[in-house]
C-alpha cells in the first residue's frame, strides 16, 4: 500500500467518525431543559413582609344582631326603659307530704283524741323532725300546745308554721285562726282579733 492509498483511508475513517457524532441515533432520546429561571430581587438589606392573605374578604350582613319585637308584643318598649319585676306564681304547688309524717300525724289525731296530749306532743315532735317543711306538723304541733295550756310556745309554734305555709293560703288561714285561738285562751283579745284579721285576708 503505498501512501496516497493509506492518506485516503485516514481521511475516509476520520469523516465517517465525525458523521457518526453528527447525527443523533433512533436511540437519543432528546433533552429538553424544562428548568424556570425565577427574576432574583434586588437584596436591598431591607425585609419586606409576605402578604398571606388569600384574597377573600368576609363581611357581616349586620354589624350587631337586630331584635325586633315580635307582632302585637306591646311590652318591648316598656321593658327596654323600666326594671324587670319577678311576679310571684300565683299559686304555690304543695309539695307531697313524707309517709312517715303523715302516720305520725295520725297517731297524734289518736292519741289527742284519747286525751293522751304528751303521747300526742312527743309524736308531733317526732314528726317535725322527720318533716321541718310541712305546715301541717306545726299546726298539729301548735294545737296541742294550746290544749296543755302552753300558749307562749303555742304562738311560736304557729308563727313558725306560718313563715313555712308562705304561698299556701288555705293553711295559712288555718294557721292564723289558730293563732287568734291562742290568744283568746291567753287572754289577749286584742292580738286575737288582729290574728282574725289576718285569717280573713286569706
Amino acid at each position: 500500500m503505498n501512501f496516497n492509498t493509506q492518506m485516503k483511508l485516514v481521511a475516509m475513517s476520520a469523516l465517517v467518525v465525525l458523521t457518526g457524532c453528527t447525527t443523533q441515533g433512533i436511540y437519543n432520546t432528546p433533552i429538553e431543559d424544562r428548568s424556570t429561571t425565577r427574576p432574583q430581587q434586588e437584596s436591598n438589606g431591607v425585609v419586606t413582609p409576605v402578604d398571606i392573605t388569600t384574597g377573600v374578604t368576609v363581611t357581616p350582613v349586620a354589624p350587631s344582631p337586630v331584635f325586633r319585637p315580635q307582632r302585637g308584643d306591646n311590652t318591648s318598649e316598656e321593658n327596654s326603659v323600666g326594671t324587670s319585676v319577678p311576679v310571684a306564681p300565683k299559686v304555690v304547688l304543695q309539695s307531697k307530704q313524707n309517709p312517715a309524717a303523715v302516720a305520725l300525724l295520725a297517731t297524734a289525731r289518736k292519741q289527742t283524741n284519747n286525751g293522751q296530749l304528751r303521747s300526742a306532743q312527743t309524736s308531733l315532735q317526732r314528726a317535725q323532725r322527720i318533716a321541718p317543711k310541712d305546715p301541717e306538723v306545726y299546726y298539729s304541733l301548735a294545737d296541742t300546745h294550746r290544749r296543755l295550756g302552753e300558749f307562749l310556745q303555742a304562738e311560736q309554734v304557729a308563727l313558725k308554721g306560718v313563715g313555712i305555709a308562705q304561698g299556701q293560703s288555705t293553711k295559712l288561714r288555718r294557721l292564723w285562726q289558730l293563732i287568734a285561738s291562742i290568744r283568746t285562751d291567753a287572754g289577749d283579745l286584742e292580738g286575737a282579733d288582729k290574728a282574725a284579721a289576718v285569717a280573713r285576708r286569706y
